[in-house]
């Protein structure tokens, strides 16, 4: 290969850096579309349990939450280890009285008053489904 055909390959392994950084900041991480009060549904092992979800910003202005199973009585579990896509919410109950890593990834609707997706708690898998309070 001669110089000319090297710098070429850099230059265009270059564009497609920065190609792909531009589009991985494109993705939206924007908390705002989750903040408030949630309240609705989550199904696991045959059970339909009654719950809520509150999102704030703290001072730094990142994400924090707690998780109500109002069913069970339990209110203000603190919820951890959140990731933001776009529409998409990922996070885990925060508390060390509660076993078994329970995760929950849930999708906004369209019309950004419905959340909705999957659960998971050490290896067992539900759904739950809540609504902008």
């Amino acid at each position: 290969m001669n110089r000319n055909h090297l710098k070429t390959i850099a230059v265009a392994l270059g564009i497609l850096a920065v190609v792909a950084i531009a589009a991985v900041a494109a993705q939206s991480t924007d908390p705002k579309p989750f903040l408030g009060a949630w309240k609705g549904t989550l199904s696991v092992a045959g059970m339909e349990l009654e719950i809520g979800l509150n999102f704030t910003l703290d001072e730094a202005k990142k994400i924090q939450g707690t998780f109500d199973s109002i069913s069970q009585g339990g209110f203000g579990i603190k919820l951890g280890n959140f990731e933001i896509k776009d529409k998409t919410i990922t996070f885990m109950i925060d508390d060390p009285n509660v076993p078994g890593e329970p995760t929950l990834k849930g999708t906004l609707d369209e019309t950004g008053k419905k959340l909705s997706g999957e659960f998971t708690q050490s290896g067992v898998g539900g759904t739950f489904a809540v609504e902008k309070q």
